[in-house]
């Protein structure tokens, strides 16, 4: 795969905080290539002008979403401009959720590369509201304690992507797990965030041969890191993906968008709104 040999991957300065894909993941990734069938791979965007709306207790699919409320969970649109999802519940231990049906994308050494960004905001950084999770998770149908537990852990499912924990509102840790196996946090307080105010939370993995597109390491060896960004900017704990298979990382298995929220207990709960979508893979 020919791509341009620049970069960026996030050296370009301050955050990128606007409604635009970060430049600091995207400017080096040809996804016009995707676009015109030039390469093979995959490009999946989404505005969110429509997403699925379910009957509570029930995962329900709506097209290319299925999705997930409690009984007082709520799927509704926003009111900014461009189209949003807001995800709530109004009750002990409720959420929503929403995740994509098929499972397209995989992180592995023998993948190429990847790269995903989702630009959302939560109405409250209180502690002990609730817990959010935003990334790719297996096929594994929505519940209400999939893929965040009623004690705000993670299931036990394959999940990698970015979790904020009931009781530390104001941060998002990047996380991963491979089912069965215990839950790693790369980095604890990863992601500072701000009530009702959108952040960008991305992902890249580059295990190309090409010195002048894969993750190398200072002597040009391929360290076949992932790394998690905010507002375009690479975060400081990456992973190394590795060879053996689900024993670690969930590289032996399809993954899919997930984004969901589920309150704490006894407490006012908030909301989640996500307004853009983007993840590409190239094979």
């Amino acid at each position: 795969m020919s791509v341009p040999t620049i970069r960026p991957s996030g050296r370009l300065g301050s955050e990128q905080t606007g409604s635009e894909y970060s430049r600091g993941i995207w400017a080096d990734i040809p996804i016009h290539k995707l676009q015109s069938g030039e390469v093979p791979g995959i490009l999946f965007e989404q505005d969110f002008a429509r997403f699925p709306t379910v009957p509570p207790t029930t995962e329900g699919a709506f097209g290319e979403w299925s999705g997930f409320s409690s009984t007082g969970g709520t799927m509704t649109a926003g009111t900014g401009q461009g189209g949003e999802l807001v995800l709530a519940s109004d009750d002990d231990n409720e959420g929503a959720s929403i995740r994509t049906v098929a499972t397209p994308f995989l992180i592995a050494r023998t993948a190429k590369l990847f790269a995903f960004e989702a630009r959302i905001k939560v109405d409250t950084i209180a502690d002990t509201k609730n817990g959010v999770f935003c990334g790719l998770m297996e096929n594994t149908a929505l519940t209400a304690v999939v893929p965040i537990t009623a004690a705000g852990a993670l299931a036990d499912v394959n999940l990698v992507g970015f979790h904020r924990l009931e009781g530390d509102g104001d941060y998002f840790d990047t996380v991963y797990k491979a089912n069965g196996v215990t839950q790693v946090t790369v980095q604890s307080d990863a992601a500072l965030i701000a009530a009702d105010t959108y952040v960008k939370l991305g992902m890249v993995y580059r295990p190309e041969t090409d010195p002048d597109i894969a993750d190398v390491n200072a002597a040009g060896v391929r360290t076949y890191n992932l790394t998690f960004y905010k507002n375009g900017i690479p975060l400081s704990t990456r992973k190394q993906i590795p060879v053996a298979a689900g024993t670690d990382f969930p590289n032996d298995v399809g993954l899919g968008f997930v984004l969901a929220i589920l309150n704490a207990t006894g407490t006012t709960p908030g909301n989640v709104t996500i307004d853009k979508l983007r993840i590409a893979q190239f094979f």
